[in-house]
């Protein structure tokens, strides 16, 4: 991928940035229409098999890391097993915001299966699928952004599931996302990882006892991959590990997004949660309190539109996982 119709710097023009998208939707599925994912700046069309990302800008903007669409992103790992790729970085001039999308495009790469009939029954859902990933980013992404640690948490869970959990380094990605949470230095990492995963886990409905051994588990095999012992084996379920780490993500954002403690963010963030949590571990009126706030919560992140589909197609019953 390359920048093409660079201008010399005294005559600097706007600037159409496009990536592609990969795996937010099935492949099969069209996009019948655009979808701003930020109005005028940032805008998603499907050209072909291909979603687009256009990113307005300028020619002095290149973004090899994808740092203004990776946040839509993380934020849609929290609600789809799917893992979005995005990949390009090629640009052109256009004239104004309103030309957004009509520019060269530079760059190619594509992939997922489903039957044709599938494609059918999820295409109505895309729309409202991308809107809501967008409404989700536009609540939260404040305090992703004013806390360093979510934004790490986030990097290793989004690379965690691009790995996949069931290969030693996505879930010693996982890992580190967790701890990128729950660890507040020192030692006993472990029994604290596992504890406090426990907690607030257990406030969404999981078994907080199955948690805790689980969670313990999983940090043995962490350890023994990234000391050299090659990988622990364990009869535990590695896909939990990536339900914990979406689930506890989730639940930070909610909880921090709660007006008294969004008004207070600042370095000590992690670690006053993190209190909390540790008070609530021994007091159940803290605890309540917490569950009700995550309960409360969970509501934004309720998909709106089915997640799974199935019929009968031409080679037989299909069932798929669109998100």
């Amino acid at each position: 991928c390359g920048i093409v119709n660079k201008m010399p710097k005294h005559s600097k023009k706007l600037f159409q940035w496009n990536y592609i998208v990969d795996g937010l939707i099935p492949k099969e599925v069209k996009l019948r229409r655009k979808i701003w994912l930020k109005k005028n700046q940032l805008l998603l069309e499907q050209r072909g098999e291909k979603l687009y990302a256009f990113l307005l800008g300028d020619e002095d903007q290149w973004d090899p890391e994808h740092t203004a669409i990776k946040p839509y992103m993380w934020i849609s790992s929290l609600i789809t097993n799917n893992t979005a790729v995005v990949s390009g970085g090629g640009g052109s001039s256009i004239e104004s915001p309103k030309d957004l999308g009509s520019g060269r495009i530079l760059h190619t790469k594509f992939s997922i299966s489903n039957p044709k009939e599938a494609a059918k029954d999820i295409e109505p859902h895309v729309e409202k699928f991308l809107n809501f990933i967008g409404r989700l980013h536009d609540r939260y992404i404040d305090i992703v952004e004013k806390n360093r640690f979510l934004q790490i948490s986030f990097e290793y869970f989004y690379d965690s599931q691009d790995r996949f959990v069931y290969t030693d380094d996505g879930l010693i990605s996982a890992m580190i996302s967790l701890e990128a949470l729950f660890n507040d230095g020192g030692g006993d990492i472990k029994y604290k990882l596992a504890q406090r995963a426990s907690l607030v886990l257990g406030l969404n409905g999981y078994d907080p006892i199955e948690v805790f051994e689980n969670m313990k588990a999983f940090y043995d095999i962490r350890s023994s991959l990234v000391h050299g012992s090659g990988s622990k084996k364990s009869n535990v379920d590695r896909s939990n590990v990536s339900n914990y780490t979406r689930r506890a993500l989730t639940s930070f954002l909610i909880l921090l997004s709660e007006d008294g403690r969004r008004k207070s963010q600042n370095k000590n963030t992690k670690q006053s949660l993190i209190k909390e949590i540790d008070r609530a571990i021994l007091d159940i009126d803290k605890r309540k309190l917490l569950e009700k706030e995550i309960k409360n919560g969970m509501k934004y992140f309720k998909l709106p539109v089915p997640r799974v589909f199935e019929g009968d197609g031409k080679d037989g019953k299909y069932r798929t996982t669109a998100w």
